[in-house]
This record gives structure tokens, C-alpha cells and sequence, in this order.
């Protein structure tokens, strides 16, 4: 009797836990996955912990708090049931890459997607983790300027979404595959894979990822320059989105950030050297390579208004947040650009 009462508990705080995530309270969902595994460890039912602490990282990582998402993830790695199942391998492979691309840990994170999407391929009937493990790998070599390679798993991407119906699954798939495009400069790929990604990520079913694709989408477009009407509106709409699901102080600094960009980019200097001045003095919230993105559009202002020492100090600044990340190519372009200032 006390078995099966402890199982009910169980079950009522992982549903609590549930609809705590549905309904965007990532802290709340966090201190319940937390209790529900916990109750689960006292009654030895091994995948109700699994599951249950699965979710305690990714609430986590909702939060912005990516090492210790990272950290959750490693104990769900070198787990028995993780180790016997490819699907709940793939799951926790892809968790960690994640966790590591928000910890600026690019080259990890290459390693641990890589895994994940080994695992899933072993895992047969089992297409979304397939999906999302492919979208893992994408995302940390994009991010890692390893182009070539990400376009290339971009078409065994495409691949897959094309045999599945439209889901918020595969419009997440359509919108990596877009921030590909856009990297290597095929912007009417980019712009293409983002429509049909649009159309799939509805406002109504959830509105923090609709705001979170609209911020990325306007990123992608003004790291391939592409500074048109619909690159603002995407920024707008992201803004608005946001004013009403709220979000993490880091989702609000990357959006301040993208917006930054725009300004920049529209030479909108004095503009955008005041957006950045929240943005840097919080870096240590954002990714590694997400803040040397701020130093290296800071010191582009500076620089736009001849005030070439700073300007040099935020490239320089840029340059090495690259290169602790593992972007080697744009702490390449960081370095030319403070090497041309005043020449």
C-alpha cells in the first residue's frame, strides 16, 4: 500500500512538473521534477528518476543556467538505463550538447551531438529524437564556423523532416537548417527554410519559442547583412512577443543585443553603443560566443564614430572570446578588423 501510494505521489508531481513547463514556470517545473525524482529514487523506480530528472535539466537550461543544466546531464549520462537504451542515450547526448553550446563549449558540444545522433540512428522508431539530436549537431558546428559540415548535415536533415507530417518538430528542423543558409551566405535558401519554419512555430501554441525564432531569424539575417524591412519585423515581433511571456534575463540580452545589431548595421551608432552598455556589463549571462558577438558589434560603433582605442579594446576583447569558444574564423575577422582601425 505504501508502494503504491508513493507511486500516486509520484505521478500527481510529475504531472504538477508538466504543466509547470506547458505553462512556462521553468523554476517551478524545475522544484517539481526535482520532488518527483526524488520520490522516485526512495521507491527504486529507476526511469521515473531518469525521466524526471531529464526534466530538471532542461528546466534548467529554460533559465538560463547552463552549467548546471551541463551537470544534471552528466549524472543522466553514466546512468545504467542510459547506457542499456540508444534513445535515452541519444536523448541525454543531445541534452548535453545543449547545455555545453550554452556554455560557449563549442567543440564539446560538437562531440556530444555527434554522439547523440550515432545513438539515435541505432534507435529505430524513433524520428523526433533523431530530428532533434540532427538539429544538436547543426547548431554546434554552425556555431563552431564549421559551415561545410553543418550544410552537410543539414541534408540529411531535410531528408528526415521531408517524411514527416508539419509539427512544431519539423518547423524547428526547417529553422536550423535556414540559420545554415543564411551563415554561408545562400540567403534565399535562408529565407526560404525560415518561412516554412514559420509557419510551423505558431504564436498561439507557444508563444517564448515563436518570440525566440523571430530574435534568431532577424540575427541570422544581419550576420548575413541582410538589413531589410523583414529582418525589423522580425526584431519587432520578437520584442512584442517577449513584453508578454516575459523570458530569462538572458533571452532579454540576446534580443537587446539583436537589436544592437540592427542598429549598427543601419549606422545607428550612439543608438547602439546604449544598448550595448547593458549587454556587456551582464556578458557573464550570456554564451562565451554570444558576448564576444557583443564586444565585436560594440566595438564596429565605436569604431563608426572614431573612437578607435575603445573600438580596438571590444575587437580585442571579441577576439579572444572567440577563439575561447572555438569560433576560430570570426576571431579571425575580430583580429582584422582591430588590425585596420586608424590605418
Amino acid at each position: 500500500m505504501a508502494l503504491q501510494e508513493s507511486r500516486g505521489e509520484q505521478l500527481m508531481i510529475e504531472l504538477q512538473a508538466r504543466d509547470a513547463w506547458n505553462q512556462r514556470d521553468y523554476v517551478s517545473a524545475q522544484q517539481l521534477a526535482e520532488r518527483a525524482a526524488s520520490v522516485a529514487a526512495a521507491s527504486d523506480d529507476e526511469a521515473g528518476w531518469w525521466n524526471a530528472t531529464f526534466l530538471v535539466s532542461e528546466a534548467l537550461r529554460k533559465q538560463g543556467r547552463m552549467q548546471q543544466s551541463k551537470e544534471i546531464a552528466e549524472q543522466l549520462e553514466i546512468h545504467p538505463l542510459t547506457r542499456e537504451s540508444p534513445a535515452l542515450s541519444a536523448r541525454a547526448a543531445t541534452l548535453m550538447s545543449f547545455a555545453l553550446q550554452g556554455t560557449g563549449n563549442l567543440a564539446q558540444a560538437v562531440t556530444a551531438a555527434r554522439a547523440g545522433v550515432r545513438s539515435a540512428q541505432e534507435a529505430p522508431g524513433q524520428k523526433s529524437i533523431q530530428i532533434e539530436a540532427q538539429n544538436a549537431l547543426i547548431a554546434a558546428l554552425a556555431d563552431s564556423d564549421r559551415l561545410e559540415e553543418a550544410w552537410n548535415e543539414c541534408q540529411i536533415l531535410a531528408e528526415l523532416l521531408s517524411m514527416e507530417p508539419p509539427t512544431q518538430t519539423t518547423g524547428l528542423g526547417h529553422w536550423a537548417i535556414g540559420n545554415v543558409a543564411f551563415l554561408l551566405g545562400h540567403i534565399g535558401e535562408g529565407v526560404s527554410y525560415h518561412q516554412l519554419a514559420a509557419k510551423h512555430l505558431s504564436p498561439t501554441n507557444d508563444l517564448d519559442l515563436w518570440a525566440r525564432f523571430n530574435r534568431a531569424s532577424a540575427s541570422l539575417r544581419l550576420t548575413a547583412n541582410v538589413i531589410e524591412p523583414e529582418t525589423l519585423e522580425c526584431i519587432e515581433r520578437a520584442e512584442l512577443a517577449s513584453s508578454i511571456v516575459g523570458g530569462t534575463e538572458r533571452d532579454r540580452l540576446e534580443l537587446r543585443l539583436t537589436r544592437a545589431q540592427w542598429l549598427v548595421l543601419t549606422g545607428q551608432f550612439e543608438a547602439a553603443i546604449e544598448q550595448f552598455g547593458d549587454v556587456i556589463a551582464h556578458k557573464h549571462l550570456l554564451a562565451t560566443h554570444t558576448a564576444a558577438e557583443a564586444h565585436f558589434f560594440l566595438g564596429r560603433a565605436l569604431s563608426g564614430q572614431g573612437r578607435d582605442s575603445e573600438a580596438r579594446d571590444n575587437l580585442e576583447a571579441s577576439e579572444d572570446l572567440f577563439l575561447q569558444s572555438g569560433a576560430q574564423e570570426r576571431a579571425a575577422v575580430a583580429r582584422s578588423l582591430m588590425d585596420g582601425i586608424g590605418t
